[in-house]
């Protein structure tokens, strides 16, 4: 058993200097490009000892070959330490996630934004950073990390290699004070996941639009592929993926029937917005302004009427309400955050629920949800979950062709990071 054990730990501080070193997905990243408490971040966030029992960490469910999320895409949700024993939902991808505001009411829309988690739990009260709120959660969740208390989370951290390190960041004696070296714990893996690892903007789409913005276009033109400019630089672009990028920013009055210069509405929640940087975040140097370009959310919820996933391996699948449990209002309920979609080729399965396997599918669901028999053999989508604030208006009856969500599926693989010319 204690071999074991050493040899887990040893383990994880060989692939957490890797991942240091190397960068994740082909991201070059020198060590000393990392800050101290980033480095420490890095540690904990890839120690799968900080689970009982050992096995998972951050990265289990959030691992960077896939996007940063889960990489087990044989079950719909998450599967924690415990085996056989799920999460409600499926894990997001944490990259990008640095982006998303503390949770806050826009009166002006009349929506909420920001906040962590599918359901906003973690909205920044304890840190002033949703991202390091939602950090404190993972490890005394039975059905993820598992532990029993703050106390076991800290004793592991003592007995690791990285102990010094954390003394280092934190001062002489930090693991001494169980609750507040267990709040150090959550903000030094936030600090990690602001680097520009969580965030490199180096996919197809972003060469796209630096070759856009070095050729005068205006840059919201450019995000949304209008313009002389945005006609040339898409040359990088296939047809497909062109046009992809066309029906995915262009509006729709969801009447089943697509007139000319309709599109599929998805920039309506996926929007392709520059945003002001709110505190400690990536902004690329190539950026016009100092803003962060599209993420693709507008960090709001919605209700997409997403049917029940009836291979969730939950008993008794109850209903599951949401944003609208979190904040006990019934006319919240059955809505969930509005995911980025930077990397969504790698972080199926999709849905709250993980109920859609592919991209085609979940394109298929906003296209027809509304559509008696668009299923193979004359099928229909199954009902809503959680039928009230259910959105019609901006899905359901889009009146895509086939090849129409093939293009949308095409342009949104040019958002994966990585792409090399």
């Amino acid at each position: 058993m204690i071999a074991n054990y050493q040899i887990n730990r040893m383990t994880c501080l060989i692939l957490c200097s890797l991942f240091v070193v190397l960068g994740f997905s082909g991201v070059s990243s020198a060590a000393d490009q990392l800050s101290p408490m980033e480095k420490l971040g890095s540690f904990l966030y890839f120690d799968e000892n900080l689970s009982k029992p050992a096995g998972k960490s951050c990265a289990s469910c959030h691992h960077p070959d896939v996007g940063f999320a889960d990489p087990d895409s044989n079950h719909p949700v998450s599967e924690g330490s415990v085996p056989g024993r799920f999460t409600g939902r499926n894990s997001p991808s944490t990259a990008y996630a640095m982006y998303s505001p503390m949770r806050y009411y826009d009166d002006v829309d009349g929506l909420w934004r920001g906040g962590q988690f599918w359901d906003s739990r973690a909205v920044g009260d304890v840190f002033d950073d949703p991202l390091a709120d939602q950090a404190l959660a993972p490890f005394l969740n039975p059905a993820k990390m598992n532990n029993g208390s703050k106390q076991e989370v800290i004793d592991e951290i003592k007995a690791s290699e990285y102990g010094a390190l954390f003394e280092q960041v934190w001062g002489a004696g930090s693991l001494e004070n169980v609750e507040i070296a267990y709040d150090q714990v959550a903000l030094s893996i936030a600090a990690f996941e602001r680097t520009a690892q969580f965030a490199p903007f180096s996919s197809k789409y972003d060469v796209y639009l630096q070759d856009c913005l070095a050729a005068g276009g205006d840059k919201n033109d450019c995000a949304m592929g209008i313009g002389p400019q945005a006609q040339a630089a898409a040359e990088i672009f296939s047809l497909k993926e062109w046009q992809g990028l066309q029906l995915f920013m262009s509006e729709n009055n969801n009447d089943g029937t697509l007139e000319p210069g309709e599109g599929a509405m998805c920039a309506a929640c996926h929007s392709a917005s520059w945003t002001q940087p709110l505190g400690n975040v990536v902004v690329p140097d190539w950026s016009p302004d100092g803003t962060v370009p599209p993420v693709f959310t507008d960090f709001t919820y919605d209700n997409l009427g997403i049917p029940k996933n009836e291979e969730f391996p939950l008993d008794g699948n109850p209903i599951d309400e949401g944003l609208g449990t979190i904040l006990g209002d019934p006319n919240q309920s059955g809505k969930f955050k509005v995911m980025p979609l930077r990397n969504v080729q790698l972080t199926g399965p999709y849905g709250h629920n993980g109920l859609f396997k592919g991209l085609k599918e979940i394109i298929h669901f906003y296209n027809t949800r509304d559509v008696p028999g668009s299923l193979p053999q004359g099928q229909s989508w199954f009902a809503p979950e959680y039928r009230p604030n259910m959105n019609t208006v901006e899905l359901g009856n889009l009146g895509l062709s086939d090849d129409d969500e093939d293009a949308i599926v095409a342009f949104m693989k040019t958002l994966t990071d990585g792409w090399a010319q």
